[in-house]
């Protein structure tokens, strides 16, 4: 093994005066390289120190040297952020984010989850509006557009319609949906056994097969408002192919319904009795529509609207909906904002017109020129005026032309309606002999009196009110009678003689089709027509607006309709009402909105978010 000869170090090369003799006596003598050398090092410029030397520093540092250090890396640490914010704040913004979870109060409780029948529950509609989709969806135009409809046409001169349906529209349980589905749900609505009452909307439609994605719907005559009769939710035909339209009703599908729409059913839950207590809903990932940022929906139910209140007064729940606005300022505060939603409603006054004051249409002239649209307006707050049986239709006379008190008087006293003297409310007058005009001296017991009868809701209570203050002025003697409103119409559409004028809020279809409530049949057999007034020419009117081929001919059908009805002072059309929609300041996304049908307010909720999130611009 050969011996290691020794690595000599470098560094006594410079420093050769440190090193000491072995013999302390020997004098020691410095080469003079080793002198220059020294100098050199110590005259050469400063380097900045390594990234090793650092790791020395808390041997350097004194204590009042450390807060010092600490105190300069905050200050700049600081300033780096504000600089840095400063640049980034032009260049980002925040924008939703998917998750978050919304809770809802609604009043009542969920019995059939179900297209078919959701339209006589009101809770059933709201949740099949998240759980189903259609071919088509309504905007916030209200306009149908394609949802699960990947394109249609018209055919045959407009009475065929024919739809292909999305190659990747999937139901919750990962099912596709095919023209299989579109036949079974229309033609399970249209078979009697089923009950269901949309049964008489739909039976005059054929639905055919064409192949798996297309189907073809045939109508008797053109229709322009037909694809909005397109938004109705699908059944999956393989969760129902076992189900009789007897037994449909009590179908397990009704409560954990599969759909194919934005949400799913996730879990509900039950008290007891067996009364369901809440419902959670699921965002579904196969669905094709415009994704919704909200990732559960909550649903809890509430017997009344008092308990509801409490429970958003109590942060329980995030939103209610259809609040009057003379209750929200009792219930709003910092923490609660509000939207406002427009349905096609009116406030309408219905004259009796077999009632033996009111037949005569000059009287019921008088009665509404005595009303001031903008007068009334004000009073009652967050409507608008309506001047025509179709809430959303315009009117470019102004309101202030159909305010005439002077005019009500004359034509009250044209047809001998005098104010006896000392006395304040108007008597017929009868005139001694038929030559003779009538005076007060002349006049018999009858009075110019009437009975309004009103649910018992503030808003309507409000309009009762004005409208007996109004005809005060003409020396009418107006008294209202106060009910509850499923009484109230129940017992109005069963004795027709039992009331002169009632005020109600008027719900009109989606297809704003007035059928129900002016045509002549509906003045019988418990229909809505309050005014009973069966008239031939409304009924043409009425057939005009049906069978109108283009929008434009609908409109001008309509407004022929509206003077038709109108002529003849059948009723008092006062007002718009709208309702809030309160929701917790949370929830971000939420605009006012004009919908068709309360549900119609969870369509545009895919705008909704609670997260956010940051985007570079």
């Amino acid at each position: 093994m050969k011996d290691q000869v020794p690595r000599k170090r470098e560094w006594p090369k410079i420093f050769t005066f440190w090193r000491h003799a072995k013999d302390h006596s020997q004098e020691f003598k410095p080469r003079p390289h080793d002198d220059h050398a020294l100098v050199l090092s110590v005259n050469k410029k400063a380097l900045p120190p390594v990234w090793r030397q650092f790791r020395f520093i808390g041997r350097v540092f004194s204590r009042r040297e450390w807060r010092l250090f600490w105190l300069c890396l905050l200050g700049t640490l600081v300033t780096l952020g504000i600089g840095a914010a400063d640049l980034l704040r032009p260049h980002i913004a925040p924008v939703p984010a998917s998750g978050g979870i919304i809770t809802e109060a609604l009043v009542g409780s969920p019995k059939l989850i179900n297209p078919i029948y959701a339209t006589m529950n009101d809770v059933d509609r709201d949740l099949t509006t998240l759980i189903f989709a259609g071919l088509f969806r309504l905007d916030q135009n209200l306009e149908p557009q394609p949802d699960l409809a990947e394109s249609f046409q018209w055919l045959d001169n407009r009475k065929t319609l024919e739809v292909k349906i999305r190659a990747d529209a999937l139901f919750h349980d990962g099912e596709p949906v095919t023209s299989d589905d579109v036949v079974f749900t229309f033609q399970s609505l249209m078979d009697p056994t089923w009950r269901s009452p949309l049964l008489k909307a739909y039976r005059s439609i054929k639905v055919i097969r064409v192949d798996d994605r297309t189907v073809q719907f045939q109508l008797e005559k053109p229709d322009p408002q037909f694809l909005p009769a397109l938004t109705l939710g699908l059944l999956p035909a393989h969760a129902w192919e076992d189900v009789t339209g007897a037994t449909a009703p009590l179908a397990e599908a009704n409560l954990r319904p599969i759909g194919a729409g934005p949400y799913k059913v996730s879990s509900f839950t039950r008290d007891s009795k067996g009364s369901i207590l809440s419902f959670a809903l699921k965002s579904f990932d196969g669905y094709r529509g415009p994704k919704p940022y909200i990732q559960e929906w909550h649903f809890r139910f509430y017997a009344d609207h008092s308990q509801a209140v409490t429970a958003l007064q109590n942060r329980q729940v995030d939103t209610l909906a259809f609040v009057p606005w003379g209750e929200v300022s009792s219930l709003k505060d910092a923490t609660i904002g509000t939207i406002n939603l427009d349905l096609p409603q009116e406030t309408v006054a219905y004259f009796n017109v077999k009632d033996a004051l009111l037949k005569d249409a000059r009287l019921r002239k008088a009665l509404s020129l005595a009303i001031d649209p903008v007068e009334l307006r004000d009073l009652v707050g967050h409507a608008a005026n309506v001047l025509t049986p179709f809430p959303f239709l315009e009117k470019t006379a102004s309101t202030s032309s159909w305010t005439d008190l002077e005019g009500a008087r004359t034509i009250l006293s044209s047809m001998n309606w005098v104010i006896k003297e000392g006395d304040d409310v108007r008597t017929l007058a009868k005139p001694v002999n038929p030559k003779q005009k009538p005076s007060a001296t002349s006049a018999s017991s009858t009075q110019l009196a009437f009975t309004i009868d009103v649910p018992d809701q503030p808003d309507l209570l409000q309009v009762a009110q004005y409208l007996k203050r109004r005809w005060s002025l003409l020396g009418a003697k107006t008294d209202i009678r106060v009910s509850d409103p499923e009484t109230l119409l129940q017992k109005a559409t069963d004795d027709r003689t039992s009331y002169q004028i009632i005020v109600f809020n008027t719900l009109l279809s989606p297809t704003q089709d007035l059928a129900p409530f002016w045509s002549s049949q509906a003045t019988v057999d418990r229909g809505l027509n309050l005014s009973n007034l069966a008239d031939r020419d409304i009924d043409t009117a009425l057939d005009a607006v049906s069978s109108a081929s283009s929008t434009e001919a609908v409109t001008a059908a309509r407004l022929a309709l509206s003077k038709t009805i109108m002529d003849q002072y059948p009723a008092l059309f006062l007002l718009r009402p709208s309702y809030a929609y309160l929701i917790s300041d949370h929830v971000h996304g939420a605009a006012d909105q004009r919908i068709s049908q309360p549900s119609d307010r969870l369509l545009n909720s895919w705008h909704w978010y609670v997260k956010t999130g940051w985007k570079w611009n």
